[in-house]
């Protein structure tokens, strides 16, 4: 499996002022695999796992702010030698030792010329509580795979690079678009989940691969309890089996119970999204950039992390949906998710997942414009529409609102380029958001 990621690592290695890393993510994403597979790189790797290894947290507070000495004695712990410049060490599940997370400031004011990375599935939590030195530790975020990595692990790497190279200019011939929407349906089913498209490309079972998305979800239920009270679990519970059928639509919390305060789950939702299970798209007026900062967080659309893990919760058959006639992608709501996690892969290092979208909630005259993005200083309009077709009212209605030269449309159908009225609007097959949008 080939992630995206290991290239901005790879970077990172090479800065001559390096800082401490901090991978960022939910459970299960990869986040782990991606520093083995990075430490190939270096000629030694020390992983140390401080859920698994408790009795070396005391060391991370008796020597906090003396990194040489930190090294020194996790080398004698570990039996490996961390040797500044050659070694990586690799600090996972921080967030259970608060003085490890903090440490990090110190191993770039005292020991700069160490590679050290740190990971932890939780760390949201014990970071709102935290206030790191800016300018001491970069982050990085990392989601289930986008539909490009699903290619690669799926050994579609040539088609991968002619999707990388269309454009509006360079159409893929027919015979190629119609097999990359084939392979964008099933990752509709799939997802990017790592354990799942593993599982897919071993053995092509859609029950297989079924049986695991349904152990994830169940792994994420469990995990509940280890970020919020006992109280909340419920409510949180109920929120992640109520995402999937919100997708597309402005989340009211009435819609999903009458009987629980808004307030509180609200306070569920946040939880989630701490721990990397959701994704918010929230509102903006969309007349200039920053989009933040017309944004109105009180409307808000909701996404899960990931589309196989949706389409499982909703209790659908990954088999019955592959051999069926009609197209996953003409349910307008898994089109929203499928862009929305690409759009939320193309996050750079050092950033946080945003997404935006607009609204007119008038009585006589309702818009939508599914998604909006910043582009050097300009606002893009998206429409997602989940055929070929469609009408594109609203965003017309946008791009005249708001003074705009240009629109996009995101389908199935393959690129194109239609200018009206000094007004671009540009089609973007789905196989092609992360290349034409990033």
């Amino acid at each position: 499996m080939e992630r995206a990621r290991l290239a901005s690592l790879n970077r990172w290695k090479r800065e001559k002022k390096r800082k401490p890393l901090l991978i960022r993510g939910a459970r299960q994403v990869g986040k782990t695999w991606l520093i083995r597979e990075f430490a190939k790189s270096f000629p030694s790797f020390c992983e140390i796992n401080l859920e698994a290894q408790p009795e070396l947290i005391p060391l991370f507070k008796d020597y906090f702010g003396k990194p040489r000495e930190l090294i020194r004695y996790l080398s004698a712990a570990t039996g490996k030698t961390i040797q500044p410049g050659s070694t990586l060490l690799f600090i996972d599940e921080i967030q259970e030792s608060p003085q490890a997370l903090l440490s990090l400031r110190y191993f770039f004011e005292n020991l700069p010329e160490l590679h050290v990375v740190s990971a932890g599935s939780l760390v949201e939590f014990v970071l709102k509580e935290l206030s790191f030195p800016v300018g001491r530790i970069e982050f990085m975020h990392l989601f289930p795979l986008s539909f490009e990595e699903y290619l690669w692990a799926v050994e579609k790497k040539e088609l991968a690079e002619e999707i990388k190279q269309s454009s509006e200019n360079r159409s893929l011939p027919h015979a190629l678009h119609d097999a990359a929407m084939k392979e964008v349906r099933s990752y509709l089913l799939i997802g990017g989940m790592p354990a799942v498209v593993e599982a897919y490309t071993q053995k092509k079972d859609f029950a297989h691969c079924q049986g695991i998305q349904q152990l994830l979800i169940a792994n994420y239920r469990a995990d509940f309890s280890k970020y919020a009270s006992r109280a909340d679990v419920p409510h949180l519970r109920l929120l992640f089996d109520a995402i999937p059928r919100t997708i597309g639509q402005k989340l009211k919390y009435s819609h999903i119970s009458k009987e629980i305060r808004s307030r509180e789950l609200s306070k569920a939702l946040g939880l989630m999204e701490q721990a990397g299970l959701v994704y918010k798209s929230v509102h903006s007026s969309g007349n200039g950039v920053p989009l933040n900062a017309e944004s109105k967080p009180e409307k808000f659309k909701a996404f899960l992390l990931d589309i196989g893990l949706a389409q499982r919760i909703l209790g659908l058959n990954l088999h019955e949906l592959f051999i069926s006639t009609t197209s996953p992608l003409h349910r307008g709501r898994i089109a929203e998710q499928f862009v929305a996690q690409e759009l939320v892969a193309l996050t750079p290092t050092n950033d946080s997942p945003r997404l935006f979208y607009w609204h007119r909630e008038a009585t006589s005259s309702q818009a939508e414009v599914d998604f909006l993005l910043e582009s050097s200083g300009k606002v893009k309009p998206i429409e997602v529409k989940s055929g070929a077709t469609g009408s594109m009212k609203s965003l017309h209605l946008f791009i005249k609102e708001k003074g705009l030269s240009e629109g996009y449309k995101i389908s199935e159908a393959p690129f194109s380029k239609i200018v009206q009225n000094g007004v671009t609007l540009t089609n973007i097959p789905f196989y092609c958001i992360g290349s034409s949008l990033r």
